[in-house]
Parts: structure tokens; sequence; C-alpha cells
């Protein structure tokens, strides 16, 4: 008998790290536990199994993996699909969303499907109310969202004690991103910093857009804009700076994963960046665009800074651990 953890989400806000999470520690308690994803969503599973499906695969298809892969309990992370697959099968399911998670292709039957779910887990920051067109006369409950970082480097120091030069910012290619600011600010530091990079990640409509913006104000030598396909943390990884220039769209576990990745953050301030991000101890909150300029200015040259600033930062993992998600997926099941 196995758990089936399935992997779901939209290409502006993957499941792919927190599934993978989720299964490594249920598997770490003695759990036989396979991991269900998109093929080629995941590029390394770790110890557990991993079974792969197509973008095409159906419902039924997946229900059919799930009888043969004898699991008896089906999680979906954002995946609709494989909440109707444990419908069709006559598997328990737990389903969860980050608040105000969307699909690429609204479903609906989505409400539907998910009143028959042991459980929907919506992972929150704050304390404000659940949405109640959304969740009203769903079994929901919320969960604050966990803060899952990533080990800098092959000996997993935090890259704001390497004297690199690396800052990223991660979201969607669209206006809200906030990146055409964020480039009108990188115009203006860059020749100043000859020996630093920025890296625009992340996939939108606006590719093309801010590819000419890049040229237009001939930031190619020091800019550089990649798809999020392959997920983020290769360059939360390799970084030294997070910003988000983002104005009130900002997805909190993008500011999470980077700060418990120890990461020195600097953000607009906003609703959301308040709640995580205590100015000048944890993080860095800037009013506006000349705020923002002088806030990276003055992190790129304060070495010392970034340390302190990253060193508060990784502490909202222990504020904010997994535990309390796998022990609310578990104790449904």
């Amino acid at each position: 008998m196995s758990i089936a953890v399935c992997v779901g989400g939209t290409k502006q806000q993957p499941a792919v790290r927190l599934s993978c999470a989720l299964a490594r520690r249920l598997q770490a308690a003695g759990k036989e536990v396979v991991l269900f994803a998109l093929k080629g969503s995941i590029k390394q599973a770790g110890p557990v199994a991993l079974k792969e499906f197509g973008a095409t695969a159906t419902a039924k298809t997946l229900a059919g993996h799930f009888t043969k892969n004898n699991v008896t309990k089906v999680i979906s992370l954002m995946n609709l699909r494989a909440c109707e697959a444990a419908l069709a099968a006559k598997i328990p399911f737990v389903y969860a969303e980050y608040d105000g998670f969307k699909e690429d292709k609204p479903s609906k039957t989505k409400k539907a499907t998910l009143k028959k779910a042991k459980k929907v887990i919506v992972l929150c920051d704050g304390n404000q109310p659940l949405t109640k067109r959304t969740y009203t006369g769903l079994p929901a409950v919320r969960v604050t969202v966990p803060a899952l970082g990533v080990e800098h480097y092959s000996w997993g120091r935090p890259a704001a004690f390497k004297k690199a030069n690396n800052i990223i910012a991660v979201g969607s290619l669209t206006k809200e991103s906030g990146f055409e600011m964020l480039l009108a600010c990188w115009e203006k530091l860059a020749p100043l910093h000859p020996s630093w990079h920025l890296t625009l990640v992340g996939d939108g409509t606006l590719r093309a857009a801010l590819s000419r913006t890049i040229t237009k104000k001939n930031l190619q030598a020091s800019t550089e804009l990649v798809s999020a396909a392959g997920g983020v943390e290769p360059f939360l990884a390799q970084a030294d700076i997070f910003i988000s220039a983002a104005d009130g769209s900002v997805r909190p576990d993008e500011l999470l994963a980077a700060m418990a990745s120890k990461l020195p953050t600097l953000a607009l301030d906003n609703t959301t960046t308040r709640r995580l991000i205590q100015n000048g101890f944890n993080g860095v909150l800037a009013a506006d665009e000349n705020a923002f300029a002088n806030a990276l200015d003055n992190l790129m040259v304060d070495w010392g800074y970034r340390v302190g600033l990253a060193v508060n930062a990784a502490t909202l993992k222990e504020q904010r651990p997994l535990d309390a998600f796998v022990k609310t997926v578990w104790e449904t099941l």
C-alpha cells in the first residue's frame, strides 16, 4: 500500500518543491510514497519513487496508475486531475493549494470535485479569512505557507557569505511583476557595479517586450532573462541578493523561499511583503522606484549588511516549518 503525492500547479506557480518536500518527509516517517508528476517536471526526486505521466493523460489513465501502484491514499497539490482520478479509483484524497491559486484553464467542476475531498488545505499568509466564494461548502482548513529554502553551492553555505555577484528576481513576465521598473533601476546601477549580474526568472507575455527593453537600455552584458520552467532552485542556490519589484501581486512562497535560503531580500513595500519582511532586520522594503534603486545600491556595496539580513531571514525556516503542513495532511488521511 502506498501514498501518491501528485504534483500540480502552473508555470507561474508550480508545486514541485512543496510536493517533493512533503513526499520526502512522509517517506522519512516510514510511509511508502510515490510521486506522480508531469513528465520532465521533476529533475531529481531523490529517494522517493517517481512515476511520470504525459500532458494528455486523463483522470482514467491516472486512476489506472494508482491501481497498478497499489495506491491507497492520494495527496494532490494543485492537481485537479489527480483528484478526479482518486474519485474514479475510489481512493480517499486530500487537496492543497496556495490561497488565490488559479489554474491555467479554469475548471467548472473544481468545486464539485473538491467537495468530495477528505480535506482542502489552503496555504495562506497572514490571518485574512478564506475567500467565501471560493471555499464555502468545502472541507477547507488554513495552514501557514511553509518556508522552504535551498542550500547554496555544493557545500551548503549561504550565498551571502560568498563574494559572488548575482542578483535574481522571480515572477511572471507580466506588468504586475514590476520588471520594467526593475530594469529602469538597473539601467542606473549596472554601470556603477560592473561585477554584478541581474537574472530575471519567469515566463509570460512580456518576454519579447522585456528583451527589447534590455537591448534598448544596453544591458545585455549585465542582464539575463531566463525561463522558470526548470524551477527556481538553481538560481536561488547561486544568488547573492533576491529582489521583488512586484506591487501588490507578490507570491509569499517566492519571498519565503528566498529568505529561507539565507538570501538578503529587497522588495517593494506592500501588504504581503510587510508581513514577511521587517525592514532593515531580515530584509529591506522600498516605498518607490528611487528608494528601491538606492536600497539595491547599498546592498551591493555593503557585504556585511547582506550577511546580517541573510542570517535573520533564515529564521523564517523555523518560524514557518513544513511540519505543520505535513501534520495536517497526515492527520486528515
